[in-house]
């Protein structure tokens, strides 16, 4: 009996241990599911919604004054035209929309990946999607980065179907399926994110390479291939350059103002060194203990990529695809590094999370290969013992990284409920002042959540960014302290909501000059931004 259970166990282990990572990956997208029914948002998901509550015309003109192409905020008004009449708030929405794109991608997983490259590559993508370093915040992030790792792993899967058809002798037909997918997964790229573009782009070089060296190689073997499907890589690349075309004056537009004025740090060597630590860093709380985890990471990874491109397995078809997928993150971060040197720093790690899709379904694919070897030679026995101790390795980090996700999800939940009861607390004739912009634009945020609300928020000898101060009610700004001696000596009541340490500088300096005294409230977290709340008096 015990014999028969072992054997069972043999015959069956690539499906038992693709069908506990995908267990695992469904429970975490509803997990994910469940913590979009909240309504905490930060300064750059305030874009996403204010852009997406305007028509289709009004949000294109104002995503052109910004950094970013259109078509996720396009989304993000389909889905509130969709799910507005519900009751659901808008931020809900909207992270229940940023879940869509992983779910999408289980389903490729299920299908296309576990056909082309077994139970458990599929089940560790699936796994791996949702759960590796970095990956959880955007299961329900009110960003476009969920729908740009979705468009270029499927405009990759879609590539690798079409080499998958060139490789097949006996087929002559255009393969329309593959073509299509890949064109228009590709454009979807290019229109939501601009390094989701440059990913696709890599994908369309290193088709093209392969696919000429393959038909190079045919034809000195005297092999027919079809010839049809390079001409259709071809086509979907020229198709997807004229479909950019409409979109290029509002590039040149943001490319001006990037040289001008950006936030971005400039990049040098120790740029590779944060990429790879932004990779592979996991959650865990002792510092020593993320070190440790990610180098050991790493080394795997490398070993690993090692084995696949000197030696690998038999198929050469499935190792090439899992070659280029590894190629495609390592080639953003050069050209992203590239464009940064050449214009101006335009390259900040989470630029990366496109290629993210890509990235993971190639050590899923080494993983599964490895795992299939069979144990007669000391390299095939090393190889296998690295895949047995990496999917280990990413099984701790994946379930690590996701709790850790959930309970700072939850307690942010719970920490913006008690500041929705301030806001409510607050009439429209308090004066509250800020020191911080992000704070500012969603202090008035959530401030003037109902029409009737008429609150302002006064920035503190600062101003707002153009286009938040242009979406966003209820924003001013205080250009003199003495207008805060006049706000507190008018009678009013005047609330300073101070962030960071410098709020108690700015106290000292209005008690200094007008004698202006203060009583601290109490502190409140808004999403990630802690502010106190001081009520100023006169003494």
């Amino acid at each position: 009996m015990e014999s028969d259970f072992k054997t069972i166990l043999k015959q069956h282990k690539d499906k038992i241990v693709g069908g506990i990572f995908y267990l695992m990956a469904i429970y975490y997208l509803i997990r994910g599911i469940i913590l979009a029914f909240s309504v905490d948002i930060w300064y750059d998901e305030l874009f996403s919604i204010e852009f997406a509550k305007r028509t289709v015309s009004e949000l294109v003109g104002l995503t052109a004054r910004d950094v970013h192409p259109p078509l996720y905020y396009i989304l993000l008004r389909g889905m509130y035209l969709l799910l507005g009449g519900t009751g659901l708030p808008i931020e809900t929405i909207a992270k229940l929309t940023s879940c869509i794109p992983f779910a999408i991608l289980i389903i490729y997983s299920l299908t296309y990946i576990r056909k082309n490259f077994g139970f458990i590559a599929s089940g560790i993508f699936s796994f791996a999607i949702l759960t590796m370093p970095q990956m959880p915040e955007y299961t329900t992030e009110i960003r476009m980065y969920s729908f740009a790792v979705l468009f270029v792993t499927a405009a990759l899967l879609h590539g690798f179907g079409l080499m998958k058809s060139m490789t097949d002798a006996g087929n002559t037909k255009w393969d329309i399926k593959n073509s299509l997918g890949l064109f228009l997964f590709g454009v979807a790229a290019f229109y939501s994110h601009y390094y989701a573009g440059m990913s696709v782009g890599i994908i369309y070089f290193l088709l093209i390479v392969w696919m000429v060296l393959f038909y190079l190689k045919a034809m000195k073997e005297h092999i027919k291939i079809n010839f049809k499907v390079l001409a259709s890589v071809v086509i979907a690349m020229n198709l997807t350059v004229i479909a950019y075309v409409p979109w290029l004056f509002a590039l040149s537009k943001q490319i001006s103002t990037v040289k001008n004025n950006y936030w971005i740090q400039p990049v040098g060597l120790r740029s590779f060194l944060s990429a790879a630590k932004y990779i592979f860093t996991p959650y865990y709380t002792e510092k020593s203990m993320q070190m440790f985890a990610a180098v050991m990471m790493i080394i795997f990874t490398v070993a690993l990529a090692a084995w696949t491109f000197f030696k690998g397995w038999d198929d050469k078809l499935t190792k090439h695809q899992c070659i280029m997928a590894f190629l495609v993150l390592p080639l953003l971060i050069l050209g992203g590094l590239v464009a940064s040197w050449l214009i101006r720093p335009v390259f900040v790690n989470r630029y990366m999370i496109p290629a993210f899709g890509c990235f993971w379904l190639s050590i899923a694919i080494m993983i599964g290969k490895a795992l299939e070897q069979k144990r007669d030679t000391l390299v095939k026995r090393a190889i296998i013992s690295v895949a047995l101790v990496m999917t280990i390795y990413m099984a701790s980090i994946g379930i690590t990284d996701y709790r850790a996700f959930i309970g700072n999800e939850e307690y942010r939940e719970v920490n913006m409920t008690e500041t929705l009861k301030l806001f409510r607390s607050i009439d429209d004739d308090t004066i509250i002042i800020s020191n911080f912009d992000q704070a500012q634009a969603l202090m008035a945020y959530y401030l003037n959540d109902d029409q009737t609300d008429n609150h302002k928020v006064y920035l503190y000898l600062n101003s707002p960014e153009a286009l938040i101060n242009e979406t966003v009610s209820g924003l001013a700004t205080i250009e003199d302290p003495v207008d805060v001696y006049n706000f507190v000596d008018s009678g009013k009541r005047v609330l300073f909501l101070g962030s960071f340490n410098s709020r108690e500088v700015i106290l000292q300096e209005w008690n200094d000059a007008y004698g202006i005294t203060f009583e601290n409230k109490g502190s409140f977290l808004m999403e990630r931004y802690w502010f106190d709340v001081f009520e100023l008096s006169l003494e």
